[in-house]
């Protein structure tokens, strides 16, 4: 009888052992699974399937994966694909209302920071009418904390390359520029033309031209002390006296103040001087008394309607903008 009960028992006893190393087992695969650091840090290896880690939401204030980070990088994405894939890739797949593949919010930096050794530190596309490729809004509250858009580019040979941009159709442009505190606005159109409601403050102006062999050149544009607007024409005198009207559109953008009349006549002649001047018209005489008939040339300079009436203001401070490190 005492021998009956005690195999039992060995046996129970073996059975328990088998378990307890199965757990044991089963506990030590996981763990390697899981790869567990000493600073508890987790690696997940993973050749098939949607993601190595992932993570679900289906609340309306809550993240499928948040990470934070108080001296680094709060999410941190690398890849060391040559095939067009990202180290970090953001998309929003709602197909009303509004939504960002990718957000970027910073209280003391860029909000985005893209930088490359290769090709575009940043690069935007957009297939809506009247999308943007790339979009800059800065709404700080300090003056001078930052900017809407902001590019540079180590490439000397290509400048303009600092902030390269498209526009697909004649609805969307290359750049859009706006400060809401000003409402100042900047914009280079589909056709690559530049227009800015505050003018172009610039150390020269040089204007892009083919010469007669098909050589492009570069023309300097003239400078003055005051904003001016120019007209030319050619008249005709007879018996010394030539009434001249200028061109209405030509008058209308005319501040009808002051302009300047320069001529050179076409012909022998004593001199000419101008006798009068209207807002719409001036007139020509011969001098001394010269009672010639011929043609002259001649030239209006006047002051720009809704132009300041200022010379050489001081020129805006530019602020240069830190660079990262």
């Amino acid at each position: 009888m005492y021998q009956f009960t005690k195999r039992p028992s060995r046996v129970a006893a073996l059975g328990m052992i088998a378990v307890g190393m199965a757990v044991a087992i089963s506990s030590v695969s996981i763990v390697r699974a899981e790869r567990a650091h000493p600073d508890k840090s987790k690696t997940y290896n993973c050749g098939s399937g949607t993601a190595c880690v992932e993570g679900n939401s289906t609340g309306s204030s809550t993240w499928g994966v948040y990470g934070a980070g108080s001296n680094a990088d709060g999410v941190h994405g690398v890849t060391g694909s040559t095939n067009g894939n990202s180290g970090t890739s953001g998309i929003s797949t709602g197909t009303s209302g509004s939504a960002h593949g990718v957000y970027g919010r910073s209280s003391n930096g860029q909000g985005v920071y893209g930088t490359s050794s290769s090709n575009s530190g940043v690069e935007g596309h957009s297939t809506a009418s009247g999308g943007s490729g790339v979009a800059g809004i800065q709404t700080g509250t300090v003056s001078g904390s930052g900017d809407g858009v902001y590019s540079e580019s180590a490439d000397k040979t290509n400048l303009y390359e600092a902030l390269e941009a498209k526009a697909d159709s004649s609805n969307t442009y290359i750049f859009e520029g706006f400060n809401a505190s000003t409402n100042g606005l900047c914009t280079i159109d589909y056709n690559a033309a530049l227009a800015c409601t505050g003018g172009a403050v610039v150390k020269n102006v040089r204007m892009r031209h083919t010469n007669a062999d098909g050589q492009h050149v570069l023309a300097y544009a003239a400078e003055s002390a005051a904003a001016t607007i120019e007209d030319v024409g050619t008249a005709r005198m007879a018996a010394g006296v030539a009434n001249v009207t200028i061109d209405p559109a030509f008058a209308s953008v005319m501040d009808r103040k002051w302009y300047y009349v320069f001529l050179t006549p076409l012909a022998n002649t004593r001199g000419l001087f101008v006798s009068e001047k209207t807002p719409s018209a001036f007139q020509v005489r011969e001098s001394e008394g010269g009672r010639s008939t011929l043609e002259f040339d001649y030239r209006i300079v006047a002051h720009p309607l809704d132009a300041k009436n200022d010379r050489l203001p001081p020129a805006p401070a530019m602020r240069m903008p830190r660079r990262q490190s």
